[in-house]
């Protein structure tokens, strides 16, 4: 097992630099070598996004190396970030078209991404170069399964065992390969040596345990599920298969307990809840039952099977209004459930609408006649149907933060918008040191403080710094700001501004950038900070409410909402300012980036993508431009470029973009 990763959001600060729009980084001599070490370490240790990280620093010094992009790709791969990575292998192939491993696995990538031919172009050529690499046939024969092509699949897998015969993955692949061509006892042979060269070999125990349940021995399934258990105690996928042998073999009991555990490492298994669901009713245990229903709807609000499911058990509990709404529900999923309209009628029934219930069961009945003599209702449309995978498919993804270690996307996350920038007090000198060797420079602050002696230090973060006006005094305690601030200089009230902000004294703060402004009518950090007050202060009245800037999608693939209560009056103050730093700083990045921010809560969904594009320009490198636009992209329906700014936000550091790439990015979305 790996150690589990405890990764943490960057904390994004960025100091003043003297000329806005000249954006620099660190002049120093960079540790290739160091890092590039480090980036291999943290691969090794399953700290995909620390990988990155790392790999970063080289590309950025070294763009001409193919090692640190090859690496990088393995990370974003690992992450579920398959185009990115796809990009990273193709950058690794351009810098060296001799490295057979950049094909190979640029090839595997492809093969996540469904593009199967150029996924067997690219082993191809990775043979090619690599004629006598196992791994390689390896993967190519698991791609030949993929497609249904277990001949060749064969064919490969023998190949690669002739070129080394100890590979535990080759044998587990025969296996698997036999057993889909019903050679059930080679099959079992093969997974057998896959276990004898690897005795922890956690994956062969449970395919072969699936081998076994598939041929009804379902005790001999529950063994090596059992002794997959006991060497990945955290893996809630084998405990669900251990739960339905034990189904099988009438152990209800045992399925339960099974099932509980699946729910207590991964709480959002909507396949968990809904098969729970269906063994609490079968026990007699209907409000448990209804309980799991509820979850599995919370998670999937339009799958079929639970609404039909949770309608049947209110029925049973003779929750007949209830029952008949679920009814309903299903039928609008599905027109053709005829089962659906029976039960419906049942349930009307219950309820004395007898005129309701006749013109139900006749709809059940002509459509089961449709479909008996027609073959061509809505039903036979639907059979093989994206919509009909829709709406019965369960949110299920069986991994856990200890499973799964640096694989972030499978963690739940809360998701919203980046907040707005703010020129803010860096309020001690580790915290100045440390964000000093951040990315973004703009010296002017900086150097101002420093020339009349404020022994002050400021910087621009996005991330809320909350002090108390005891903290602020004390680490005020050694300046004496009436004696240093020179009232006739504006940057004193601004100064003073960003201090009163910090501990939420909003309409003093106002008061210090309105004379600012007053005193130089062009200081656009003023007015940048001032509506950045005005935004807190509109936000802090509203704070009980459901704020608009809150993209609600929860757990489930349905498309983010948007709450639009706010109108834009309300905003448009904060937004005037905008429009003023813009108009004397149209180079200033980040005042589009917080402009964007403002056009989303007024549902001005095409200017904030406009505005994030602008900041971008500016700023190639700001991160939470790229997930900002993402998120509004996805709502637009619009994922294909918003999953290329979800791969581009990770790659710079923000750790949620790979679960939005995992729900919105893969193939069935």
């Amino acid at each position: 097992m790996r150690k589990e990763s405890d990764i943490k959001r960057k904390r994004y600060y960025f100091i003043l630099w003297f000329v806005w729009g000249m954006i620099m980084t660190s002049e120093a001599q960079i540790n290739i070598p160091h890092f590039i070490f480090s980036g291999m370490h943290h691969l090794s240790e399953g700290r995909y996004v620390e990988a990155i990280k790392s790999l970063n620093v080289v590309i950025n010094a070294s763009p001409d190396m193919f090692e640190p992009y090859f690496y990088r790709g393995i990370a974003k791969y690992n992450l579920g970030d398959y185009q990115g990575a796809e990009q990273d292998f193709t950058r690794s192939i351009e810098i060296n078209p001799m490295f057979s491993e950049a094909y190979h696995y640029r090839a595997v990538t492809r093969d996540r991404l469904r593009n199967y031919q150029a996924a067997m172009d690219d082993f191809k050529e990775a043979l090619r170069i690599a004629p006598l690499s196992a791994e390689i046939y390896v993967n190519r024969s698991i791609t030949r399964m993929g497609l249904k092509d277990y001949e060749n699949a064969l064919i490969d897998i023998d190949s690669a065992i002739k070129i080394k015969n100890d590979i535990p993955l080759a044998y587990l692949a025969r296996g698997l390969i036999k057993h889909q061509l019903k050679d059930t006892l080679g099959a079992i042979a093969d997974i057998n040596k896959a276990i004898q060269l690897n005795y922890f070999f956690t994956e062969a125990y449970v395919r072969r345990g699936a081998i076994k349940y598939d041929i009804g021995d379902h005790e001999g399934a529950i063994e090596d599920f059992t002794q997959a258990i006991k060497m990945e105690p955290d893996n809630p996928a084998v405990y669900f298969q251990r739960a339905i042998a034990y189904i099988k073999l009438e152990n209800k009991k045992a399925a339960l307990e099974d099932m509980n555990k699946v729910l207590e490492l991964d709480p959002y298994n909507a396949l968990t809840y809904y098969n729970r669901a269906i063994l609490r009713g079968e026990m007699g245990d209907l409000n448990g039952a209804l309980e799991d229903y509820n979850r599995v709807l919370v998670l999937n609000p339009d799958n079929v099977l639970a609404a039909y499911n949770r309608a049947i058990t209110r029925h049973q509990l003779k929750d007949y209004q209830g029952a008949m709404e679920d009814y309903t529900k299903a039928i609008n999923l599905f027109p053709d459930f005829s089962k659906a309209y029976f039960m419906r009628a049942e349930a009307k029934r219950m309820l004395n609408d007898e005129k309701g219930a006749f013109e139900d069961r006749n709809k059940a009945i002509l459509i089961e006649e449709t479909i008996a003599k027609t073959h061509d209702s809505t039903l036979r449309q639907y059979t093989d149907s994206t919509y009909l995978a829709s709406i019965i498919e369960f949110e299920a993804d069986f991994r856990t933060a200890a499973a799964v270690d640096g694989r972030i996307q499978y963690q739940p996350v809360y998701v919203d918008l980046e907040q707005n920038f703010i020129v803010t007090y860096l309020y001690n000198d580790s915290l100045y040191v440390e964000q000093k060797r951040g990315e973004y420079w703009l010296k002017k602050i900086d150097d101002i403080s420093k020339k009349v002696d404020y022994k002050l230090n400021f910087g621009l973060t996005n991330k809320e710094t909350k002090l108390t006006p005891e903290q602020i005094a004390e680490y005020l305690k050694d300046v004496d700001l009436s004696k240093k601030l020179n009232p006739s200089d504006p940057l004193a009230y601004f100064f003073t501004g960003i201090l009163n902000g910090l501990i939420k004294n909003y309409q003093s703060a106002l008061d210090a950038y309105n004379k600012a402004i007053q005193l130089d009518p062009g200081f656009a950090l003023a007015y940048f900070n001032r509506a950045n007050t005005r935004l807190q202060m509109i936000e802090d009245l509203k704070e009980q409410e459901s704020l608009p800037v809150v993209i609600s999608f929860g757990n489930n693939l349905q498309q983010p909402y948007f709450s639009t209560k706010t109108p834009l009056p309300d905003y448009q103050d904060v937004i005037d300012d905008y429009n003023k730093v813009i108009a004397l700083n149209p180079d200033f990045s980040f005042a589009w980036f917080n402009r964007a921010n403002i056009k989303a809560k007024i549902a001005d969904y095409e200017g904030a993508v406009q505005d994030y594009s602008k900041a971008i320009e500016l700023e190639p490198n700001l991160a939470q431009a790229y997930y900002n636009r993402a998120l509004i992209l996805i709502y637009q329906h619009n994922n294909q470029p918003a999953c290329h700014d979800l791969s581009r936000a990770g790659e710079l550091g923000i750790a949620n973009a790979y679960n939005l790439i995992k729900r919105y990015c893969s193939l069935k979305n």
